[in-house]
């Protein structure tokens, strides 16, 4: 909505969502509070990830600070003062907590709030219509997050070849993906300051060269691509789930293409078919191939940034097939020139992924933390699905006239979900306790209804919240 010193351009007719920016820091902060509580010590928080805790207190500090600004009630030397009292903040967290040297706290008290503040009025500026103020905060916090991690942790195994020979297939998984993913950032930034590679050739050629690099950087004495390969070929297993992977994408390619030849038009129930193949994804994956599917979601994550950065500069002659295929995929809330409800689907069950230490490692207590880890599945591809799909085509009670989520549809999503965690513990896929069964009901009706009354962009805020809650129990 419009305010005193607005000059930037939101999505359309939504609301401002500012109680957004508090999502990414309450997850970290719950997680490494479950960590001490009944002094459960056997879940080890490695040092990078304490320190990620503090830098995203910081940026939610700090977004009040954007709050203020955008809302007309603090000017800009207001601003600045505030900025530099939660830099002091956090860098004396940094001290007291983890007893960090004076200029480590210093560098990591200021560099990751200055890069969220001049990234989040970019992103603002460059994507018109694309976000409210609280789903760049999302967004823009996600960001700092792993470019922190990355600068704390690449240069660290590049410069130490004998650390990185001795690192768990995990941490090589890790490694690889944040190689290629500030790549690929590399070249979205490129290719955004720079104008002329938005034609044909340069582009062809940025793209292969990046791809080049990531493939070739060194991880120990091993470039990146035979860490990879090495992994595929690891076990039969691991190969086997590559196949079915193949195969699910061949499937999801050909079902765009026969839509599309059909003539028929996008419906509600044909985007939550891409709910359901996810699902088919994440589910068996998650259960049984952490490592593949957390190495999996990554490259799919790179290989959509570089199919939607081809799609907005019109790149021939990808960008008339991949425009056809996007009406697909978005919706009405897809107001900018960037689709990011593809995006957003992929982000979403991945997040407890991406927020949990160590996920994939069964040598600690995440190997019992499947139903926190899936948290996105549990709240985007079974609940938002059925409530989207039974309140299209049965909803009657509306929760208000201005809205088209029903009451029928919320009951669907509860009722599902929670077939869904019965389902999972009937197969010893999760172990519940009472508390344990109380948290993932109560997370079941918080999401179901934060669906049913928001209008923020569900894949983004359903894992959020799902896992917020869940990450509590005990």
């Amino acid at each position: 909505m419009p305010t005193k010193g607005d000059s930037y351009i939101t999505r359309p007719g939504i609301s401002d969502g500012w109680w957004l920016c508090a999502l990414v820091p309450a997850c970290y902060g719950g997680t490494i509070w479950r960590s001490y509580q009944h002094h459960q010590h056997h879940l080890h928080l490695p040092q990078d990830y304490k320190r990620g805790v503090i830098v995203t207190f910081g940026l939610l500090l700090h977004s009040l600070a954007i709050y203020g600004q955008l809302r007309g009630r603090i000017n800009r030397g207001h601003k600045l003062l505030l900025q530099l009292t939660f830099s002091a903040l956090v860098a004396l967290l940094f001290h007291t907590c983890l007893a960090e040297n004076v200029v480590f706290c210093v560098v990591s008290g200021v560099l990751p709030i200055i890069l969220y503040d001049r990234l989040y009025f970019t992103l603002l500026r460059a994507v018109p219509r694309g976000f409210t103020y609280g789903e760049a905060c999302v967004v823009c916090q996600g960001l700092v997050s792993f470019a922190y991690s990355a600068l704390l942790q690449l240069p660290r195994v590049m410069l130490h070849p004998d650390i990185a020979d001795q690192l768990t297939d995990m941490s090589a998984i890790y490694l690889i993906l944040q190689i290629g993913l500030v790549g690929i950032g590399l070249l979205v930034f490129l290719t955004y300051s720079l104008r002329v590679l938005r034609h044909f050739i340069p582009f062809w050629i940025s793209l292969a060269l990046t791809t080049i690099g990531v493939a070739l950087c060194p991880i120990g004495k091993q470039p990146a691509i035979t860490r990879l390969v090495l992994f595929l070929v690891s076990d039969m297993e691991t190969m086997v789930t590559t196949v079915v992977y193949l195969g699910l994408l061949v499937i999801t390619v050909s079902f765009v293409m026969w839509h599309f030849n059909k003539g028929r038009r996008s419906t509600t129930a044909t985007r939550k078919v891409f709910h359901l193949l996810i699902v088919l994804v994440y589910a068996p994956g998650l259960w049984y191939q952490c490592k593949m599917l957390y190495l999996a979601s990554g490259l799919m994550l790179a290989v959509f940034i570089v199919l939607e950065m081809a799609r907005l500069i019109q790149l021939e002659p990808v960008a008339p097939i991949l425009n056809i295929a996007v009406r697909l995929f978005i919706d009405e809330k897809d107001a900018g020139a960037v689709a990011l409800t593809p995006l957003y689907l992929l982000i979403g069950c991945t997040l407890p992924l991406w927020l949990y230490p160590s996920p994939c490692d069964l040598t600690n207590s995440a190997g019992l933390q499947m139903l926190l880890l899936s948290a996105g599945i549990l709240s985007i591809g079974i609940g938002d699905t059925a409530a989207s799909v039974v309140g299209f085509y049965f909803g009657r009670h509306k929760w208000n006239a201005s809205t088209s989520k029903s009451v029928e549809g919320t009951l669907a999503s509860v009722i599902l979900q929670a077939l869904a965690v019965y389902g999972m513990y009937h197969l010893g896929l999760i172990h519940l306790s009472v508390s344990r069964a109380a948290y993932a009901g109560i997370a079941i009706i918080v999401n179901s209804l934060v669906e049913s009354r928001t209008d923020q962009i569900d894949n983004l805020v359903l894992p959020l919240v799902t896992y917020a809650i869940l990450v509590c129990s005990t």
